[in-house]
């Protein structure tokens, strides 16, 4: 059978979990308490379960090492691509007085305060959040509203008709669908409230969150040096020849298949070195809230000192193929995207294929949106029991179809939250590097060609950052639901609130995973 109860935890600590507890006094007088359930813990599987190896074991190697491979390749091929830039692009580099050149170190400077500004924003928001999570969650709700009101009247004040009718007609019925939402606001309040408390309770999950931060922010870096070398080393290969028209004129068309398929191989890879990274990430956060929600105030403890690092050594080595699998299928998705986007770009005055990229383009998004939700959600029952990508996707659709897990993810608020802190963080720290650019007046910024650029790319890497940085919020979220529909008995020991409420608006959902029907 399945490892039960967060039996996976530590690789050699197979303890027999707490004992259902039968009786509880909730923390509210809200919520009546529960009467005693048989939730059928070491009953059978739930459906769709097969026999399972209690032994974690490396899981989906091959994913892993493809992986491995195709970022050795990446390597070899971006140091290539580095050393065709000119000279003189890092030539200034560095130089305390130098501003002709972007690549000096006021700029240097200029982007270290957006990390620094991104960071310190998240971290108060953050703090916010924990004070005054049922607030937050209305003010973030109308702030959407006003938001996309706001947008829809100033395009159009600037005659874009069609967009900004269509972002009022939005705002207005979100602004209605209050009146269906806000009985939502307790139910999210109190998850939010058990999420911010476990992450107050190991600060190791915001730690690491920068951590990866950092490594993605050099990663991206490393790989835009490389395409901007890919220009120059692949001229090379380019191949021209002449035609001659209806018209007996001459003219030159040049190709490069080379450099194309450089370019596919390159957004393919950082798609998917990119989603490793923040799904290990996801991964080891969501193994540090199931550590605490099956080891919270059991006699046994936790089975390790520190569970943020034995959750990250877990997806570093056991689960690492698994996450490569997972994350190979969204990047494959998002490649095939790019490329239908290219071609759109190319193709203006061919109407038919315009109209063919456009539908392929967004079928290929509704289907990414699908397997990223999907992949989630599975990554939690990889990080609690060290499951294959395929039976942890499996069991995934288990829960979500038979269980009601929909119905709590789709009442969940959370996610405006973070939204609304995300678009303050960016425009922030947007006006951050607009005041450093203003006030510093760098000289390669003379016509103020680099302004636009620079503030959009501030504002897109600041909400890329708070997203990363308060991954725990999502991250914690989606363990506590998976958690719940898991072992509901657990839950009823470490929140009676939380579960009360759950068991009256959601019966379905704590029923137990293993009281399904089985085959």
């Amino acid at each position: 059978a399945y490892p039960q109860n967060g039996e996976y935890y530590g690789n050699s600590y197979n303890q027999a979990p707490p004992p259902p507890q039968q009786s509880y006094e909730p923390s509210s007088t809200q919520y009546p308490p529960p009467p005693p359930q048989d939730y059928g813990n070491n009953g059978g599987d739930f459906k769709g379960a097969k026999h399972y190896n209690r032994e974690p074991k490396f899981r989906d190697l091959w994913a892993a090492l493809l992986f491995l491979a195709q970022f050795a390749l990446f390597v070899v091929i971006a140091a290539l691509f580095i050393k065709s830039l000119p000279s003189t692009a890092f030539k200034n580099s560095g130089k305390t007085h130098n501003t002709k050149d972007f690549f000096s170190l006021p700029t240097m400077i200029m982007w270290l305060c957006v990390l620094l500004v991104s960071i310190v924003f998240s971290i108060v928001y953050l703090g916010l959040m924990q004070m005054f999570a049922g607030k937050m969650l209305v003010i973030s709700f109308w702030f959407a509203v006003v938001s996309m009101i706001g947008t829809g009247i100033y395009y159009l004040a600037a005659k874009i008709w069609f967009a900004g009718g269509i972002m009022l007609i939005f705002g207005i019925f979100y602004a209605l669908m209050w009146f269906s939402w806000r009985h939502r606001i307790p139910f999210s309040k109190l998850v939010l409230e058990v999420v911010c408390h476990i992450t107050r309770r190991f600060p190791s999950t915001i730690a690491i969150s920068v951590g990866f931060l950092l490594i993605q922010a050099l990663y991206s870096a490393f790989w835009s040096l490389a395409f901007a070398g890919s220009f120059k080393h692949m001229q090379q290969y380019q191949s021209c020849s002449t035609h001659t028209d209806r018209n007996g004129r001459q003219y030159q068309s040049c190709s490069n298949v080379r450099q194309i398929l450089a370019w596919v191989f390159m957004v393919f890879s950082f798609y998917w070195t990119s989603s490793v990274i923040l799904n290990v990430l996801h991964t080891t956060i969501c193994g540090t809230f199931a550590t605490f929600y099956f080891f919270e105030g059991s006699p046994q403890g936790y089975p390790t000192k520190n569970p943020t690092l034995s959750s990250l050594k877990r997806a570093m080595t056991n689960s690492f193929g698994s996450i490569c699998f997972g994350s190979l299928v969204v990047a494959i998705i998002q490649t095939v995207r790019a490329v239908v986007r290219a071609i759109r770009s190319q193709g203006d005055d061919n109407v038919v294929l315009q109209l063919l990229a456009c539908c392929a383009d967004c079928i290929l998004g509704c289907i990414e949106a699908i397997v990223e939700f999907f992949n989630k959600y599975a990554y939690v029952e990889i990080a609690m029991y060290g499951k294959a990508f395929v039976p942890a996707a499996k069991d995934t659709w288990t829960l979500i179809k038979d269980r009601g897990v929909d119905a709590l993810i789709n009442d969940c608020l959370i996610g405006n939250v973070l939204q609304m802190g995300a678009f303050l963080c960016a425009a922030v720290v947007a006006l951050v590097a607009w005041l450093y650019i203003t006030i510093t007046k760098p000289e390669y910024n003379t016509t103020g060609s680099y302004t636009a650029p620079i503030i959009i790319a501030a504002f897109v890497l600041a909400m890329s950052m708070f997203m990363v940085l308060l991954k725990s919020i999502d991250s914690g979220a989606a363990t506590t639901f998976v958690c719940l529909a898991e072992d509901p008995d657990a839950m009823a020991r470490n929140n009676p609130q939380l579960f009360a409420m759950v068991r009256e608006a959601y019966p379905q959902v704590v029923r137990g995973v293993h009281a399904v029907e089985r085959f």
